[in-house]
């Protein structure tokens, strides 16, 4: 007899048994009272930017990332078409959209409103327009020689990463784009300017000097905002768009009187090099600070970026478009909403996922054939998991109190939940399970005016890695207080009174 095998098994059954056994869970939404409304929604990154920008050595392929190519051309009309109905099915509703100063000024006072990339600009804020979409226009960096600082002119990679020069000039073209896209053209769904990505809150920025030392946002913002003020628009500015979901430092914000709104970007969210692991409860306690800095101020706050490097990054890596990561994206959200988050924007909609990584909803891009596919395509994972947050969540939604009882284990990852309402008294509960472990669970809704029939709809382990998921109701339930369902580990489970058939379009609210 093997006594070392049978000792070994005994002590191990406790954990198969817990590993196997589901866990009990209690969720309890005040239904009769908003906490707050959101001042924003649920979106993905687009840009415009076609020019191919300087490249790096490996991991990260750019040095400006992947804001840039994988577009069609602003005369493809089918394949815009195509993008723009995915767009729609997954209930995109606030999206950042992203330029650079090269875009529309690449000399000084010399303004071009008709190049390719203002053209695929329009078609973006066109749709925007039409479908009611709230747009956070972001001016990426200069890229510009004329205004970059001395000795900076003649490498393309420092041009790119250069602070303005002249923030007098650069603010005067900011003023110029604005007005041209405000006045001229007529839009009203740019609803946020933010003005640098990833600013001078660490060296790692694309606003520095001439040794590339990352100088301070705060003159930009406000020769920005005095430049618009200047001209009577009224677009409110975001800031500081720091990376990586930063503690909230009072002593660092020099700003406040420059800005509309706050946003981060968040990516390791948030890395404990103790645990040697990314800990959300930490990004939960940030998230919280934050929102409850700018909401004092009567501003929203909006994490302007997010995505999950936990699983790999670079290049053509998979890691960011893995189950794993978007079920932490997911997560991230879910405690967001909750901590006081008013928007959320996915490294993004379109990617060539060969620079930096698979960070792309929809694929665009053969990177072995170095052109367009001919036939865009779902990204597996992302697509679908990222859609369970966005098809049922209208902007500007109010949020409910929502508290989870989950007594998972120590260092297990656990289930977190939200509760929203849109129009007319409608509801979405949004469910993460991110532990291995089912989870028998029971939400109480506290002062439902009347009994409501929620649809359910998941996402989980069984759908990895495909890219034809079916998301329509998997049942209906006629609820007035208690709803006990069983959630699959490692899945996100939506119960809302909207019943979207597979093919319908998401959720937006009155249009």
């Amino acid at each position: 007899m093997n006594w070392i095998a049978l000792s070994t098994a005994a002590c191990l059954t406790p954990f198969l048994l817990a590993a196997e056994t589901p866990a009990q869970v209690k969720i309890h939404i005040d239904a009769a009272r908003e906490l707050r409304t959101m001042r924003g929604g649920i979106g993905a990154s687009f840009h415009v930017i076609d020019t191919e920008l300087p490249g790096r050595r490996p991991p990260l392929g750019s040095w400006s990332g992947s804001a840039w190519g994988g577009n069609p051309g602003p005369d493809d009309e089918s394949r815009w078409r195509e993008l723009f109905r995915h767009a729609e099915w997954l209930g995109l509703d606030w999206c950042r959209v992203e330029i650079q100063q090269r875009t529309y000024e690449p000399e000084r006072g010399k303004f071009t409103w008709e190049t390719p990339e203002m053209r695929t600009l329009y078609r973006i804020l066109d749709w925007a327009e039409r479908r009611g979409v709230d747009v956070f226009l972001q001016q990426m960096w200069s890229n510009v020689a004329w205004n970059a600082y001395p000795g900076m002119a003649g490498d393309p990679v420092k041009v790119l990463r250069s602070a303005p020069y002249s923030l007098p000039d650069w603010a005067a073209g900011i003023g110029e784009l604005m007005n041209h896209l405000v006045r001229t053209k007529g839009y009203t769904c740019i609803r946020w300017l933010s003005i640098a990505n990833e600013p001078g809150h660490n060296d790692y920025s694309w606003w520095q000097d001439s040794n590339l030392r990352s100088l301070p946002i705060a003159p930009g913002l406000q020769a920005a905002r005095e430049e618009l003020d200047r001209r009577g628009l009224r677009i409110p500015i975001a800031g500081p768009d720091w990376v990586d979901l930063p503690a909230l430092a009072p002593a660092f914000i020099d700003f406040d009187q420059w800005i509309g709104a706050y946003d981060l970007h968040s990516y390791n969210a948030v890395f404990d090099s103790m645990m040697g692991a990314y800990n959300l409860s930490e990004a939960e306690r940030r998230m919280t600070q934050w929102a409850d800095w700018a909401h004092t101020r009567g501003k929203p706050f909006f994490l302007s970026e997010l995505g999950s490097m936990a699983f790999g990054w670079g290049n053509r890596d998979s890691g960011p478009a893995s189950y794993e990561a978007g079920l932490k994206n997911a997560s991230l959200v879910v405690r967001g909403i909750n901590a006081g988050v008013d928007g959320f924007n996915r490294w993004s909609f379109t990617n060539r996922g060969d620079l930096d990584g698979q960070w792309q909803l929809v694929r665009t891009w053969d990177p072995d054939a170095g052109r367009l596919l001919e036939r865009l395509q779902p990204q597996a994972n992302t697509y679908y998991q990222y859609a369970m947050l966005s098809r049922f969540t209208p902007k500007n939604a109010g949020v409910l109190t929502t508290r989870v009882d989950a007594p998972f284990g120590p260092g297990e990852r656990k289930l977190v939940a939200a509760a929203l309402v849109g129009p007319k008294g409608a509801l979405t509960v949004i469910v993460v399970n991110e532990s291995d472990r089912d989870a028998d669970t029971v939400i109480e809704f506290e002062g439902l005016p009347a009994a409501v029939t929620l649809s359910r709809y998941a996402m989980t382990r069984a759908e990895r890695d495909r890219a034809d998921v079916d998301l329509r109701p998997q049942r209906k339930m006629e609820v007035s207080r208690l709803l006990p369902d069983r959630i699959p580990g490692m899945s996100i489970v939506v119960y809302s009174t909207y019943e979207l058939g597979a093919s319908d379009p998401g959720w937006y609210g009155p249009l």
